[in-house]
């Protein structure tokens, strides 16, 4: 929406959209992007949870219920999903974007006119993010969130780790490394809320983009998706007890 304020809280105008949506009677509400930190944010206005905001989106979600309540009835209570992400490659926390890349792409940097000697996040970087993504998650459920959503779709970073077929390191090159950040993040996640609680995610399972920097591609015809690694991750996941996902 970008209508949070500097620190990621929801600003009046996200209040009043999630209102809105209650009010509509729908049963599922899946929250838009959250960052879980700050660099990782798509804009200077997205939401984004740390322990500052807080606060702000239990209210959220408290007024949301309530309208949803008032208008529906107290047997009406709409499943509420945060979902969490970090804006890799896209991400621009600031007025000017600072991409946060895990490769280099030649169709993706192309078209952000992004330098050969920009920095590749290491694996160090990469390393962290669990523990961010478990904080947020914990931060989300005890704000009143239903579910979190563990955000791998529309080329954001832990989408674009899943084609980091070219990538040196822990993650990057056989599909165990790809894989490697999301199943971290969702092992974390589960170790920091317990085993009761709803993960998804919103999952890419095609890329359109030509092998080897493409996700779920035919090696041969980049119109023509291949989802036999999409279809292992799902499995993957299932194993780990997401319970919904979304393609």
């Amino acid at each position: 929406g970008c209508d949070g304020d500097a620190e990621g809280r929801p600003g009046e105008l996200t209040r009043r959209r999630y209102r809105r949506f209650a009010r509509g009677g729908a049963g599922l509400l899946w929250f838009e992007a959250i960052a879980v930190v700050r660099e990782g944010r798509a804009n200077p206005r997205q939401l984004w949870l740390h322990g500052g905001s807080a606060a702000s989106f239990a209210a959220m979600v408290a007024d949301s219920r309530a309208v949803a309540a008032e208008r529906f009835g107290a047997d009406h209570r709409p499943i509420m999903v945060a979902q969490l992400t970090h804006s890799g490659r896209y991400s621009r926390p600031s007025l000017a974007p600072h991409p946060l890349i895990p490769q280099h792409d030649p169709y993706r940097d192309k078209r952000m006119n992004l330098a050969e000697d920009w920095p590749v996040l290491s694996d160090d970087e990469l390393d962290r993010l669990p523990d961010a993504y478990a904080e947020a998650a914990r931060l989300a459920f005890e704000a009143g969130f239903d579910a979190v959503d563990v955000k791998s779709c529309h080329g954001y970073l832990i989408n674009e780790l899943f084609a980091c077929h070219t990538r040196e390191g822990k993650y990057g090159g056989p599909f165990e490394n790809r894989v490697r950040l999301l199943l971290d993040i969702l092992d974390r996640v589960r170790d920091a809320v317990g085993r009761d609680r709803l993960i998804t995610s919103r999952m890419g399972v095609y890329d359109a983009i030509p092998y080897p920097y493409g996700w779920g591609v035919d090696r041969s015809d980049v119109m023509k998706p291949d989802l036999s690694e999409p279809k292992r991750l799902i499995g993957l996941l299932v194993e780990r007890g997401v319970g919904l996902l979304n393609v």
